[in-house]
């Protein structure tokens, strides 16, 4: 764990989710109850953007995105941007 004065890496990934459209609504709902996890968009053909966030390294996007892999009605997910900053805490 970082000392108090220590500079936190700040990360943002964003993404595309492509769903089943039938399963648009709930996985919705299931996207919000991750931690981190804000969901920007969702279409009723089945194309979801999705941002993940997370702070000190706590490698919650890639567990994230494994996690939303394995959701019910998921087609796949396409990283579009990522960002990383130092930020002191």
């Amino acid at each position: 764990m970082p000392s108090q004065n220590a500079p936190a890496e700040f990360d943002i990934t964003g993404m595309v989710v492509r769903a089943r459209p039938e399963k648009v609504a709930r996985l919705t709902e299931r996207l919000r109850a991750l931690r981190g996890v804000e969901v920007h968009a969702a279409s009723e053909q089945g194309n979801l953007v999705v941002t993940v966030e997370e702070i000190g390294g706590e490698q919650l996007v890639m567990t994230t995105i494994e996690a939303i892999n394995n959701m019910p009605g998921v087609v796949s997910t396409s990283l579009v941007y990522h960002h990383r900053e130092e930020q002191a805490l």
